[in-house]
C-alpha cells in the first residue's frame, strides 16, 4: 500500500509540472492561502474549515490516484473541489453561522481574519468556477 501511495504522489507530481506556469502559480496561491489558515485554527472554524478543504484535497489526489491510476490529477482534483469545496464555502459562510462571524470580525486580529478568510473563500470560488468550466467541457 504504501508503494502505491508513493507512486500516485509522483504520478501527481509529474503531472502538476507539466502544466502551464500560469496554472502552477494559481496552484502556489492557493496552496498558500490555504497552510496560512494554520495562524487562525485555533480560534477560528472558518479556518479550521478551510484546512480541512486542504487535508481532503491532498488526501483525495493521493488516495484516488492510488486506487485509480488511470485518473488525471485534474479529473481528481475537480471532482473533490467541486464537490467538497463548495460545501466548505457553505458551511463558513452559512446563514447560521453569522452571529459567530461577526464576532470573529471584531477587533484588529478580527480585521485581518476577515480579510484573509474573503480573500481565501474568494480564490476557491474562483477555483470552483473553473473547475466547473473543465466540468462542463467533458460533458460537451
Amino acid at each position: 500500500m504504501l508503494e502505491m501511495i508513493k507512486e500516485a504522489i509522483a504520478a501527481n507530481q509529474e503531472e502538476a509540472a507539466a502544466y502551464a506556469p500560469a496554472v502552477r502559480a494559481w496552484m502556489a496561491v492557493m496552496a498558500l492561502s490555504f497552510m496560512s489558515s494554520v495562524i487562525f485554527i485555533f480560534w477560528k472554524s472558518g479556518a479550521r474549515w478551510v484546512l480541512t478543504a486542504l487535508v481532503i484535497n491532498m488526501l483525495g489526489l493521493i488516495v484516488i490516484k492510488a486506487l485509480f491510476p488511470a485518473f488525471t490529477r485534474t479529473g481528481i482534483g475537480t471532482v473533490v473541489h467541486l464537490v467538497f469545496w463548495s460545501f466548505v464555502i457553505f458551511m463558513i459562510w452559512r446563514p447560521r453561522a453569522r452571529a459567530r462571524r461577526t464576532s470573529d470580525f471584531m477587533g484588529s486580529w478580527g480585521k485581518v481574519y476577515f480579510a484573509w478568510l474573503v480573500g481565501v473563500t474568494s480564490i476557491m470560488f474562483v477555483s470552483l468556477i473553473l473547475d466547473a468550466r473543465t466540468a462542463i467541457l467533458w460533458i460537451f
